[in-house]
């Protein structure tokens, strides 16, 4: 029986791979050698083939500068977040707990020279002294408080601390204790400088106006990434501005929670704002890598 080229032709390509039957296969044959088309048809089929070799690596190099700085970026938030956690956690473990004023705390040894030291009890981990011109005589006012906190109460032992009251050949005229809770300073040494009337040592209220500040800025940028929300590029930079209150807000919330007033202002305020700093790059990173 005669077999049509047409026929050899769809068979070629089970031929070449070998998926034919023996019988299938030698009418094939007998069909190849008396059929010069098709045999060049099978040769040409049976011949490798070159793909061309790519050698742009274009591509390639985008994919993996994207990885390296979508990488970094991780780095970064990470290394953020742990700032933040770290600031977090040794301004909780280093408050400073107030000790309100008992027998035994402070003593007072005056030298010959005039020179006045104060000894503090082993349950005093840290102290504040302030001075003002005193307003009965010629010599100075003394503030004193202490403080004790978690970190020296059980983690660093103290010590027996001592200080020179007034190294600097200042007469002093008072010395008063205040207990940083709004009451009535105690006069421990000298003579009364309010002997009609108590004397108060209120604490710092620096920190509620930049909280006050940070409120404002956050809703200002706020309602100005609401009215531009379909302008990508300026929404882009609204929301960039808007998390610096924002981030400024939460680490004082987690440095002082709610309240705004401080005896220790200067403290507070670099803690809650190397933990703001942290968590402003932390969000920023963090919103890069999710976009991308």
């Amino acid at each position: 029986m005669k077999i049509s080229c047409k026929v050899i032709e769809d068979i070629l390509p089970l031929y070449v791979e070998e998926m034919v039957s023996e019988d299938t296969k030698k009418l094939v044959d007998e069909h190849i050698d008396s059929c010069e088309s098709c045999r060049r048809k099978l040769n040409g089929m049976s011949l490798p083939v070159n793909l061309p070799l790519d050698t742009d690596t274009t591509a390639f190099k985008r994919v993996k500068a994207k990885m390296r700085k979508k990488k970094i970026q991780t780095v970064i938030f990470a290394i953020m977040m742990t700032i933040s956690i770290i600031v977090t956690l040794i301004s909780t473990l280093t408050a400073r707990e107030y000790i309100p004023y008992h027998e035994g705390l402070i003593s007072f040894i005056e030298s010959d020279d005039g020179t006045i030291i104060i000894k503090f009890s082993d349950q005093v981990a840290g102290y504040n002294i302030s001075t003002s011109p005193s307003e009965i005589g010629e010599g100075y006012t003394y503030h004193i408080t202490t403080w004790d906190s978690i970190w020296y109460r059980n983690i660093m032992k103290k010590s027996n601390k001592a200080a020179f009251l007034n190294l600097d050949g200042k007469k002093v005229d008072s010395v008063y204790y205040y207990n940083a809770d709004r009451s009535e300073d105690i006069l421990i040494y000298g003579k009364d400088q309010n002997p009609t009337g108590g004397m108060v040592t209120l604490p710092r209220l620096v920190l509620g106006y930049y909280l006050l500040l940070a409120l404002f800025l956050a809703s200002s940028s706020g309602i100005l990434l609401y009215l531009y929300r379909k302008n990508e590029r300026a929404k882009n930079i609204l929301l960039k501005f808007f998390l610096l209150p924002i981030s400024y807000i939460t680490a004082h919330l987690l440095i002082k929670g709610f309240p705004v007033s401080s005896y220790s202002a200067m403290m507070d305020f670099v803690s809650i704002l190397i933990n703001a700093i942290s968590l402003y790059i932390a969000t920023i990173s963090a919103m890069v890598i999710i976009r991308e």
